[in-house]
């Protein structure tokens, strides 16, 4: 068993996301339990993609502002012992359902960031949190993309402050628990692909033009102009159009955010529906985190996207520590911002990132002891003050640390 006694009751809830549900997979973990499984079935309209609006922390502490079924879902899945997740898996990861899914579990962690091990976390907002167990087909995987995707989830686990585990075979299912393993980056090198065709930037931002990324793509806009053409992948009615468009662009960037370790799940969308074609393809990924070892699984996952599409790999690039970008003064905005609009100049001219640059993008890769001293000494309560005085300015401040769906119990 993996399963935990809490308040004299064991409840595991099974959210099942698959596009066709079955109920032979529900019977085989149910002969795993004792106790019977809540099987909540999470069809495409229960979920929405998480919008980065921050009102979860900042304007109504723990809850979600979208009234949907993932809403409704939050007080089963913050009082069990153990939640599965049964989830599909498209282009090599898991597909952008189960991708939301794990976005919208945002109000269950606070906003207040502390240092474990050598890593940045939100902290805890409830005292304990359920063991993930995860099931995802593996029709079409590679065996490096499994890979990918059990270590990605491992480190979904591992961020939620939950035990991970995976849920394996046919007849008879397995339960392996999910370890650290470091992640299978910088295994695929960077090869040029000749064309003067210039770059087609794709801005995977929730939030627009308000965001961190809006603000980047549009200095890069300001320095490159016509060289790049920028698409907000918000504008969800041209997709389709996107898609078969892609089929022919010679050399493209995908530009996000990092969400819960990997693209946002609208991101995962649209990716889901492109094909191989010629071309080149490159990543970058910038975080509020400062550390760029947070995103080498979601870097390992991209080297395997752009060798399923069969295109060029332009490589990755990674820059942590860019929250609170547009709450300095101009001047500091744009001092921020530069290097990343060099390294994207570097991209669309010579059709690949600098290594140098990406090196110097990416530090600090992890912190040293050092670092972490002085964090907790000095930087903790000036990033702490940060999100107070937001939540003061939202007259939420008292509220900060509800945990609301276990005041709400169900017996």
């Amino acid at each position: 068993m993996i399963t935990i006694k809490y308040a004299n009751k064991v409840m595991i809830t099974c959210f099942d996301l698959r596009t066709h549900p079955t109920t032979a997979l529900i019977a085989k973990i149910q002969h795993l339990y004792d106790e019977p499984i809540d099987v909540i079935h999470m069809d495409e309209t229960a979920i929405h993609p998480c919008i980065g609006c921050w009102d979860c922390w900042l304007k109504t502490p723990g809850r979600c502002v979208m009234k949907d079924d993932m809403e409704k879902a939050y007080q089963r899945y913050v009082n069990s012992d153990t939640i599965i997740l049964l989830i599909d898996s498209a282009q090599g990861f898991i597909n952008h359902r189960a991708k939301a899914f794990i976005d919208r579990s945002i109000p269950h962690y606070l906003p207040y960031i502390i240092i474990y091990g050598k890593e940045c976390q939100h902290a805890k907002r409830y005292r304990k949190y359920a063991d993930l167990v995860f099931h995802f087909d593996t029709e079409g995987l590679t065996s490096s993309e499994e890979q990918v995707i059990e270590d990605y989830l491992y480190r979904t686990a591992y961020q939620h402050k939950a035990k991970g585990y995976r849920l394996m075979g046919h007849d008879a299912l397995q339960v392996k628990k999910l370890k650290h393993r470091k992640a299978k980056n910088k295994q695929l090198p960077q090869s040029l692909y000749q064309s003067d065709a210039r770059l087609v930037i794709y801005n995977g931002s929730p939030r627009k033009t308000k965001s961190n990324s809006g603000t980047i793509l549009k200095a890069v806009k300001a320095q490159l102009g016509d060289r790049v053409d920028i698409r907000d992948l918000k504008d969800q009615a041209q997709w389709t159009h996107w898609a078969q468009a892609f089929q022919n662009e010679a050399h493209v960037l995908f530009f996000m955010p990092l969400y819960v370790h990997a693209m946002p799940s609208h991101v995962m969308a649209f990716i889901e529906r492109l094909g191989p074609s010629n071309g080149s393809l490159g990543f970058f990924i910038q975080s509020g985190f400062p550390e760029s070892s947070q995103s080498y699984y979601l870097e390992a996952y991209f080297e395997q996207l752009t060798q399923r599409l069969g295109r060029s790999y332009g490589g990755t690039a990674i820059k942590g520590g860019m929250e609170g970008l547009q709450m300095r003064p101009l001047d500091a905005q744009a001092k921020m911002v530069q290097p990343l609009v060099l390294a994207i100049d570097h991209l669309a001219t010579h059709k690949m990132f600098d290594n140098k640059q990406c090196r110097r993008l990416a530090i600090p890769v992890r912190f040293n002891m050092i670092v972490r001293l002085l964090f907790r000494l000095f930087f903790k309560k000036f990033v702490d003050g940060f999100w107070n005085s937001q939540l003061k300015a939202n007259q939420a401040y008292e509220h900060a640390l509800d945990r609301p769906y276990e005041e709400e119990i169900a017996t």
